[in-house]
């Protein structure tokens, strides 16, 4: 009797949060995360549109645990002190491999996360080939394909070739949000504080 009890609270726990992800259509949007709606592309928070941040979309500029606004200290605690630090103008950008079980001289894929002169977070990078579950941008991974790509943001506004990876750099406008798609798969994702940062 012990044993079935178990087995239902573990069923109804793993329906409960597995649920929205079981959604007809894909998987439901989470608060913070960008969808196209009515051919818009717009930030969204439990299904609705988000309109109380200045900008409007502040909420949806995250990349896994990673949120722009950020503090250096925070992203420290949480990924250990950065392999590589460049600077470029008054933005540093700070370097952090994924750690993760791989044959060697297999490439990890790579934070790049850049920081104001306040050690603020102004703009979040993830790139590589290999899919990382636990990381995403808008409920989408490293390794989706791009078909995925335009059911969540729709089709992007500008695309630009990326010749030294062999990749196109879509962009969404006005929205600071670039993926970099390679052999049709998300290879790289990047958000910003603004344009161009």
């Amino acid at each position: 009797m012990y044993c079935f009890i178990r087995r239902r609270q573990a069923l109804l726990l793993s329906l409960f949060l597995l649920g929205p992800l079981m959604a007809p259509g894909g998987p439901a949007s989470a608060a913070g995360e960008f969808r196209v709606t009515g051919g818009e592309l717009a930030c969204v928070g439990d299904g609705e549109p988000v309109e109380s941040q200045s900008p409007p979309y502040r909420e949806c500029l995250q990349i896994g645990p990673v949120r722009i606004g950020e503090s250096l200290r925070d992203v420290a605690m949480r990924f250990g002190r950065a392999g590589k630090e460049v600077r470029q103008g008054e933005v540093t950008l700070r370097v952090w491999p994924v750690h993760m079980d791989l044959p060697p001289g297999t490439s990890l894929p790579y934070w790049v996360i850049g920081f104001d002169e306040d050690r603020r977070v102004v703009s979040i990078q993830l790139t590589g080939d290999k899919r990382i579950d636990s990381y995403t941008f808008s409920s989408l991974r490293l390794g989706d394909p791009e078909s995925r790509v335009r059911r969540i943001l729709g089709e992007p506004t500008e695309r630009q070739e990326v010749s030294n990876v062999g990749a196109e750099m879509w962009t969404w406008r006005p929205y600071p949000v670039t993926l970099e798609i390679k052999d049709g798969r998300v290879y790289s994702m990047r958000v910003s504080q603004a344009i161009g940062q």
